[in-house]
């Protein structure tokens, strides 16, 4: 185990029980990650790299500390070298500075903005309304399929201006390739998955930027051409990164933000009636759903300078992972924090990060989770639903592919 000697360097990592590439890590993560806040928060790995599992500690770094996504020699510090069609390197959230300011800008036009949520909700309500339709006539629903997966995927398709038949693609694509953010310390065979899910989402947003340039439309890959053709400093291929990263971090994020929250209050049926009782505690509901099962469990930055963290002082270039889950369940922060409570007061969670990085698009994923898990709550009432088993999907984020329930 890694001292916690104040400026001592341990000679070897531990994963102190808790290895986030184990097969059955996702399965239930939160005892192996107490264990590994208690024991130690500071952690250095097995890879080199340092986890860092208390709230106070993420929040500090977050907020405070001068970091980056790569190290100072500009390489990645998670990333497969192997992988390089369609890979990261130029995606927005690999940048920093400028570069991220103005990548960020370009995409807030058509992502991230109230604008872009206002517009969207009635679309959104109608997907959930049909999806509830169809799963009361046929007596039960697979949760991931028939509503978690469904809502963002024709949402995507409607801000990049694809078509809708090619949200099967998209599944498959984007759960593959997450595994590209922490790909270099995969199994051989999901880094080939991960470059071919690479490769065929370059073949195909080149395309698209392509077919934009002839012929802009009103999507985002249209918006992103013209704040590109302004001064001319993408190409085609560094615009398609940038669709292809969006995609991925907006879309199955947002399925696991559905599927785990909708788990969570079956898990909890008192949660799912007082929802129904007091629908008016859906917006603190999606944040008590973000912060006890999120996505991602944990993300990544890089010092810039050394910077004390919990009593260690790590040094520049000391890459960091930011256990987002464990800081989300850290009793010092929250009373009872393995309870499930959608009226919990004052739940200020990690899970879409923090500082200049914080995901753009968390308004339009909080707005569809509530219309989701409000209609699935109030049309259920009185139901005895009862679960299937889970299947997770290829994704590096903690994101179900198939959870089927019935209802009785």
């Amino acid at each position: 185990m890694a001292t916690t000697t104040k400026n001592a360097v341990p000679d070897a990592g531990d994963w102190c029980g808790a290895d986030p590439f184990a097969p059955d890590f996702r399965d239930n993560p939160y005892p192996a990650l107490h264990r590994l806040r208690t024991a130690d928060p500071v952690n250095l790995t097995p890879v080199g790299t340092w986890r860092i599992s208390r709230y106070a500690d993420v929040a500090d770094v977050f907020k405070n500390a001068k970091t980056s996504q790569t190290l100072s020699d500009g390489t990645a510090p998670n990333f497969d070298p192997l992988d390089q069609r369609g890979s990261f390197l130029e995606f927005m959230l690999n940048k920093d500075g400028p570069a991220h300011r103005r990548l960020r800008n370009m995409a807030m036009q058509s992502l991230g903005g109230a604008k872009t949520v206002r517009q969207m909700e009635s679309e959104v309500q109608q997907t959930v309304t049909q999806a509830m339709d169809q799963a009361l006539a046929q007596g039960g629903m697979e949760i991931v399929e028939d509503m978690a997966s469904l809502v963002p995927s024709r949402m995507m398709c409607h801000i990049m201006g694809v078509p809708l038949a090619d949200r099967p693609l998209f599944n498959e694509w984007t759960a593959a390739r997450t595994n590209a953010f922490f790909a270099r310390f995969l199994p051989p065979e999901v880094q080939q998955r991960t470059r071919d899910a690479g490769v065929a989402m370059a073949d195909y947003f080149e395309a698209l930027v392509r077919e934009r340039r002839a012929k802009p439309g009103e999507d985002l890959v249209s918006a992103l051409i013209r704040a590109e053709e302004q001064d001319d400093s993408l190409g085609d291929v560094e615009l398609a990164v940038q669709a292809i990263g969006i995609i991925i971090a907006g879309y199955e994020t947002t399925i696991g933000l559905i599927s785990n929250g909708l788990r969570a209050l079956l898990d909890h049926p008192d949660q799912m009636e007082r929802l129904r009782q007091e629908p008016v505690l859906i917006r603190n509901a999606i944040e008590e759903c973000l912060r006890y099962d999120t996505p991602i469990l944990f993300n990544w930055r890089v010092l810039a300078e050394p910077w004390e963290v919990g009593g260690r002082v790590l040094p520049a270039d000391a890459v960091l992972w930011m256990m987002l889950g464990s800081a989300n369940r850290d009793p010092a922060r929250f009373p009872e924090p393995d309870r499930f409570d959608i009226g919990r007061q004052d739940v200020a969670h990690q899970a879409f990060g923090g500082g200049v990085h914080f995901c753009l698009g968390n308004q339009l994923a909080r707005m569809e989770a509530r219309y989701a898990l409000t209609e699935f709550a109030q049309r259920t009432a009185g139901m005895d639903i009862r679960q299937g088993d889970i299947e997770w999907s290829h994704s590096f984020f903690r994101v179900m592919a198939k959870l089927p329930i019935t209802f009785h």
